[in-house]
């Protein structure tokens, strides 16, 4: 069985993370392709009407004759679309939400629970208990965290300009992403408040600073270019797609905007699949901050503990 709480060196935190995955994996995926699924299908049929009366209004005004037709166009239903925008953007805050605490729930389940002996109704029933906590961690960082963090990066990058700089932002950057991500850990898993966790996410990565931080640059690193390539891929894809549309249209020259079915329902489907991926290596990140976290937070309650018997055997 994996142990949470265990002792961990750099290269134990990227093994161990691929080792929860192959333990905890199946039963992972499962819940988060359950929960998601029903807001992709939503998303994709929002973006698929909305490719549709978009390519409808780029063919019927001839866009690239008359452009302000295409604009009236949108005009005479602009309650159609800021209904799409209301929609839309309610989904994706609603699915982000549940994306960025998911992780973090279900280790917290594990560590709670020893093993992964819970439901999907288990989970969805931590989450809605979490639900306030999550918007108000969210809030806390785009109102507070963030604009120090976006000042302190653009002084990093202007000292770049001097040699000290770049290795300073390379190490900045993974520090701070830590700092952030162990503090909602700690914000969701300990009854703390949003400041007391981001001080203790500080002491935590003090006790293996560049072990952890090296870690998560590792683990960005190789996400990144993971990600990059697959999307690289559809990318390439979509312009042979775009290319083979144009070729088997003989009306290309007048009417490039119109949009088949076909078209639309493929860069749809990409759309869904580069969004659903987007979240899985997100979901794979959380886990190996998790695994930094409960290894850091084992080895400090061990500390915690070593201290208290020395004190009793004293007294």
């Amino acid at each position: 069985m994996f142990e949470l709480f265990k002792k961990r060196q750099l290269g134990d935190y990227i093994v161990d993370t691929f080792s929860f995955l192959k333990v905890f994996g199946k039963h992972f995926f499962k819940i988060f392709f359950i929960i998601n699924g029903a807001f992709l299908i939503i998303v994709a049929a929002l973006v698929y009407w909305f490719l549709k009366i978009s390519f409808q209004a780029a063919s019927n005004n001839n866009l690239l004759q008359n452009e302000s037709n295409f604009l009236h166009y949108f005009n005479d239903n602009h309650g159609a679309l800021v209904g799409f925008i209301v929609v839309f953007s309610i989904v994706i805050l609603v699915l982000s939400l549940f994306n960025s605490s998911y992780p973090i729930l279900y280790l917290k389940l594990v560590a709670k629970k020893n093993n992964n002996d819970f439901s999907i109704d288990d989970l969805l029933k931590t989450f809605r208990q979490n639900i306030w906590k999550i918007i108000k961690f969210c809030i806390g960082l785009i109102f507070l965290v963030t604009p120090v963090l976006i000042v302190l990066i653009i002084l990093l990058f202007l000292l770049c300009f001097v040699i000290v700089g770049f290795p300073l932002l390379l190490t900045a950057i993974p520090t701070l992403f830590t700092w952030v991500n162990f503090s909602f850990y700690i914000y969701l898993t300990e009854e703390k408040s949003f400041f007391q966790s981001l001080n203790q996410a500080h002491l935590l990565l003090k006790q293996d600073f560049w072990s952890t931080i090296g870690a998560t640059f590792l683990v960005l690193i190789m996400i990144q270019m993971i990600q990059g390539s697959i999307t690289m891929f559809f990318y390439f894809i979509g312009i042979f797609f775009f290319f083979a549309t144009a070729i088997g249209n003989p009306n290309f020259d007048v009417t490039p905007f119109e949009g088949s079915p076909i078209l639309i329902i493929f860069i749809t489907l990409i759309f869904v699949l580069l969004l659903t991926l987007g979240n899985i290596f997100n979901n794979m990140i959380m886990i190996n901050q998790g695994i930094m976290y409960y290894s850091l937070r084992g080895k400090e309650e061990t500390s915690t503990r070593e201290i208290e018997l020395i004190g009793t055997n004293n007294e």
